[in-house]
């Protein structure tokens, strides 16, 4: 077995529990747009499934047809544009900055200069983990860490 530091992070759930170990984040992740400080949709208080017909979508959602993204949309999922995927919010942010497509993304608590982040509606939420391999072997240190976030999202409550 290969010795890895890279090989923990956090991933949305579904998670394939026969190939990863995972402790559940204490929240959930609520989706929504990013858009440009100047366009219409920036003053709307939630993002509905219908105000996204005709638009161009930046996303990281892979396959998107089949996401919970794609079954949110429900029937006007084929009347968005996939304008580009992107698997590090930044980059999806300066396309949308450049009006390639609104950023479909879920709120990192990120702030982007000229951008602002709406909900969607009916509400999306998603739960994420930190997650790593099974079998994997670590580094000491990387080990610690484990035990030690393990230890510390199972104390931290709901409440």
């Amino acid at each position: 077995m290969k010795r890895g530091f890279l090989d923990i992070g956090l991933m949305s759930e579904p998670i394939d529990m026969r190939k990863y170990n995972f402790v559940n984040m204490p929240v959930k992740e609520q989706w929504g747009v990013f858009v440009p400080s100047d366009s219409g949709l920036s003053k709307k208080e939630r993002i509905t499934p219908k105000d996204l017909a005709g638009m161009s979508i930046v996303t990281a959602t892979g396959d998107f047809n089949q996401s919970r993204i794609g079954k949110w949309l429900g029937d006007y999922k084929d009347q968005v544009e996939i304008a580009a995927t992107a698997n590090l919010p930044y980059n999806e942010a300066v396309l949308a900055k450049e009006n390639i497509g609104v950023m479909l993304s879920i709120n990192l608590n990120c702030i982007y200069e000229n951008l602002r982040f709406i909900p969607l509606q009916p509400l999306l939420e998603v739960s994420t983990v930190l997650g790593w391999k099974k079998e994997q072997i670590f580094s000491a240190t990387t080990s610690a860490f484990i035990d030690f976030s393990m230890q510390y999202l199972k104390g931290i409550t709901h409440d």
